[in-house]
Order: C-alpha cells, then structure tokens, then sequence
C-alpha cells in the first residue's frame, strides 16, 4: 500500500507539471521544459545502452541537444521528420517480436543512435501537436497514453494471469493490455461522442498500440542489461524512461494523425 501512495503521489507531481506546462507556456517555453525531460531520458538510454563514464554520458546528451536545436529550425519539415521517426518504430516492432535473437543486433551503437531517433523524434512530436492543436490537443494525447498506462498497471495486478510476452517482460499480462486498452478507448470514445466523429476513437486505438510497442520495446532494452527499472528518478515507478516508453512510441503516431483529427472544441 506504501509502494502503491507513493506511485500516486510521484504520478500526480508529475502529470501537474506537465499539464501547466502543455496548457500555458508559449511555445519556445514549452520546447526547452520538454527539452529537460528529453535530457533525463537520454541519460536513462545511455545507461541502458552500456554508457558508464561522465565523459560518455556528457556526450550523448550533447548530441541529444545538437539534434533537437537543429529540429528545431526546421518547422517546415517537421511533418516528415515525424513521420520518418514513426516509420523507425517499425525496426522497433521487429526487435520485439524476434527477441531473444534480436538482442544481438542490438550492440551499444545501435541501441545508442535509436534513442537519439526516440527522444529527439517524441520531443518533436509533441511541440508539433501542439502547434498544430494547441494546448488542448496535447493534454488530449498526455491524457490518452497515461490512461493506457494506469488501465494496465491496475488491470494486471488484478486480473493479471496470462503473460503477454514472456520472453521480453513476464510481468506484462494480456490482460493488462487489455485494460490498457479498454481505458484508452473509453477516453477516445468519449472524445468522438463529445465532437462527431470517430476518428478520434480510431486515434486512441493507434496511441494504445504504439504505447505498447514503446512499453514492449524498453523491456527489451532492460532485459538485455539485466536490470528491472530504468533508474530512479521517479519514487515508485523507477526511471522517467519507466513512466514515458509508451510517449516515445506513441507521440510520433499520433501526431501523423493530428492533420486527419477534427478540432477539438475550446
């Protein structure tokens, strides 16, 4: 119960910073916010990735922000370069289904360049959701991928019996995705009721199975170091990485939906 209090306290810190920060910081504000949790999750990665030395660390999270201020420049290409991150996924989703087999090819360089791909491209995503739709539409899509989580999370610890990818995490439970899932879809529904139209919850369906895949694909990552828990940052869910596989995933998804998407209302 203590580990569970402190899950919740440490989740609601963390999703009220990031509600503000969606909702009322311009832009350019909003980038350097996001810029400092891409840093935090660079540094997770290259842990994950083999990095042990200061020297190693310092360098990847440079690059991290050479590529982000470069991004950054280009707003007109944004769409494509969004669109190429989500295409990457795909290697993503082919190093899930084959692992064990996979984790060979996933040597340090490897696993080092797809984070660069990974944080720098859910760093975009979301800066171009929210100029696309504004602070609403981002909140929208924070909201999608923490009810995928918390749907799975509570559905697992109680209904969980049947594992659904033994081989990358034994912990995971269809039966969580499904709560996951049917947590996620509620919340898409909702929004296509409330609009008039059920784009929205075919946008949902896309957030929760990439939110999976991310999920999945940072369980790969962890087993092949042989550690549970990204770091521990975050009291009661371990690294920041824990808690934001599912936006790695997830954001570039959905932000190649946002242009099909009716506006939402306010």
């Amino acid at each position: 119960m203590a580990g569970l209090r402190q899950r919740a306290l440490s989740g609601v810190g963390l999703a009220a910073v990031l509600v503000v920060a969606a909702a009322w910081l311009p832009l350019p504000w909003l980038a350097a916010f996001l810029h400092l949790f891409a840093l935090t999750a660079a540094y997770e990665w290259a842990k994950l990735a083999g990095v042990r030395s200061r020297l190693g660390f310092a360098c990847y999270v440079a690059v991290l922000s050479a590529l982000a201020l470069a991004l950054w420049t280009v707003p007109f290409a944004w769409p494509l370069i969004v669109a190429l991150v989500a295409a990457c996924w795909l290697a993503a989703l082919a190093a899930v289904w084959a692992f064990p087999a996979s984790g060979a090819a996933l040597r340090p360089p490897v696993v080092l360049a797809a984070g660069l791909v990974a944080i720098a491209g859910a760093w975009l995503a979301l800066l171009a959701m929210r100029a696309a739709g504004g602070g609403l539409l981002l909140l929208w899509f924070l909201a999608a991928t923490s009810l995928a989580d918390i749907g799975a999370y509570f559905a697992g610890r109680r209904y969980g019996k049947r594992q659904l990818a033994p081989q990358v995490s034994p912990n995971k439970t269809w039966e969580g995705l499904l709560g996951g899932a049917a947590a996620t879809l509620a919340w898409g529904a909702g929004t296509a009721i409330g609009v008039g139209s059920w784009l929205w919850l075919l946008a949902a369906a896309g957030v929760v199975a990439a939110a999976v895949l991310g999920d999945l694909f940072e369980s790969v990552l962890k087993r092949r170091r042989g550690v549970a828990e990204s770091g521990g940052i975050l009291p009661g869910h371990g690294g920041l990485l824990d808690r934001a596989d599912s936006v790695l995933a997830a954001a570039p998804v959905f932000a190649l939906l946002v242009p099909l998407l009716p506006r939402l209302p306010g």
